[in-house]
């Protein structure tokens, strides 16, 4: 039993229950970078939260993504497959930048030590759920690596099948955004956002009232940990691509080559 939060169901494709008068935590992208996750998780049951939502990429990259899995595998939380944890569970070929070998040997590290269990785990995690009324996806509902960012066109937006609240992440920057017929939040990250603060983000949900214009309250909130802890076991660990995750982690900006919008790791 951890100490961190208890609620619904693992890995499941819906949760059901009356969240009116409850709160919703919602993470995303923790990327192996437990450090970060436990703050949130601090954070999450602090603010009181009834329910958790995990919107994807749990293990890829980080420095300690067994100890991620595990934790999120042992809270009783809804959880959607990222595009990362596709390319984990269903190995090489299926990453689109394959071809970059320092990125390619870093999934092969981190399948290594996952290890079938883990990663049967994560292959058998839903690409999208339902949660009272929220289509909970990793980027967008058709798309694991398409995100919705500030930038993305309206039009774009609606035209996704789904109608009402979408709960996402993959892009690293927290948003919460309205357009007609739709609200999106988008949780941000929490192993390394890429909005210029290096804190971890994550949403927290509640009912709006009666005759409110939006379904859902919404707080983006950002969190405070030891990022050292992080970055000294990316050297200890000797991460293959740490470079390019060491300056994800301490600086929360793209590096040049990898500014486009919407897209993510």
């Amino acid at each position: 039993m951890n100490d961190y939060l208890r609620v619904g169901s693992a890995g499941a494709t819906s949760m059901t229950g009356d969240l009116t008068d409850g709160k919703v935590g919602v993470l995303s992208d923790v990327h192996g970078n437990v450090h970060a996750l436990e703050a949130v998780l601090r954070d999450v049951r602090d603010q009181g939260c009834d329910a958790l939502v995990v919107a994807g990429d749990l293990a890829a990259y980080g420095p300690a993504p067994v100890e991620t899995v595990d934790l999120l595998a042992g809270l009783d939380a809804l959880i959607v497959r990222g595009n990362t944890d596709r390319y984990l569970a269903e190995g090489e070929g299926s990453s689109p930048r394959g071809r970059d070998p320092d990125r390619a040997a870093s999934l092969s590290w981190t399948r290594e030590l996952l290890g079938e269990e883990r990663l049967r785990f994560l292959g058998r995690l839903p690409t999208s759920a339902s949660l009272d009324g929220c289509l909970v996806v990793h980027a967008s509902p058709e798309d694991d690596e398409r995100g919705i960012g500030p930038d993305t066109p309206d039009e774009e937006i609606q035209a996704h099948a789904w109608q009402g609240s979408i709960l996402c992440g993959h892009t690293h920057r927290p948003l919460h955004r309205h357009v007609p017929g739709r609200q999106i939040v988008n949780a941000g990250s929490v192993g390394w956002p890429l909005d210029g603060d290096p804190r971890p983000s994550y949403a927290v949900l509640e009912r709006a009232p009666d005759g409110h214009e939006l379904p859902w309250r919404v707080s983006l909130r950002r969190v405070d940990y030891d990022r050292s802890r992080a970055l000294a076991e990316l050297e200890r660990r000797r991460v293959p691509w740490r470079h390019v995750v060491r300056h994800y982690i301490e600086t929360a900006t793209w590096r040049s080559q990898m500014s486009e919008v919407g897209r993510s790791s």
